[in-house]
């Protein structure tokens, strides 16, 4: 049946119908063929409309964590995912940005996705603290390790956030790895009317020296 599907799918020996394909699958899924099951936990979490297979994100969340469990890796990448963005489970971005560390390990076919998935939650601070340095580092893993869209992903994240230039390479000081064509761009950015950036940048130093005292404090404490 999982055969079947894959047939129908590709137009080998029968006239390709992704319907056919999406029902013969889910037939060997509800068999336990794994491969088809991997298949369609997958389309499920997205939905497949030319295979009728319709959003399901919670029903096809369960059949990979499933698979993985019973040591799947390949689809642990898909898994991770659905932590990050929040599909078919509770988003857990930073329980989702762990698995894909899990993933890059492997060294398999997902490696390069992995990698480029973790640059865009540098670049949007999602499960990790925004740092377009780590995210333009992951971007370059990802380029090459095989991956044909980080190399584009790697220009945006370098741009000037105030003019959008490439490459821009003076950092903020403030830790939040704003960065800037020069100083100019900077200067603009700190007083723009709109989303000026010295909001940001003074309560992330506010934050970081109240992490720092309360450190001390703990190390003093444990001196005593």
């Amino acid at each position: 049946m999982g055969r079947l599907a894959h047939c129908y799918h590709t137009a080998e020996g029968v006239p390709e119908d992704p319907e056919q394909a999406g029902v013969w699958l889910q037939r060997a899924a509800d068999l336990g063929d794994a491969v088809s099951t991997l298949a369609i936990g997958a389309m499920l979490v997205e939905g497949n409309a030319r295979m009728g297979i319709g959003k399901d994100a919670a029903r096809g969340f369960a059949l990979l964590r499933a698979a993985v469990a019973q040591g799947s890796g390949e689809v642990l990448y898909i898994v991770a995912q659905c932590y990050v963005r929040g599909d078919g489970v509770e988003k857990d971005a930073a329980h989702g940005v762990s698995l894909l560390r899990q993933v890059i390990t492997q060294e398999d076919g997902t490696k390069a996705d992995a990698e480029s998935a973790l640059a865009k939650c540098y670049m949007e601070g999602n499960g990790v603290e925004a740092d377009t340095v780590q995210a333009a580092l992951w971007c370059r893993k990802a380029t090459l390790s095989g991956s044909e869209h980080a190399i584009w992903n790697l220009a945006i994240i370098r741009r000037c956030v105030f003019c959008g230039t490439t490459p821009a390479r003076q950092l903020c000081v403030c830790g939040l790895k704003v960065r800037y064509c020069d100083h100019l761009c900077q200067l603009a950015h700190w007083n723009r009317e709109t989303d000026p950036h010295k909001g940001p940048c003074k309560e992330h130093r506010r934050r970081a020296a109240e992490a720092s005292q309360q450190e001390a404090g703990g190390a003093s404490t444990s001196a005593q």
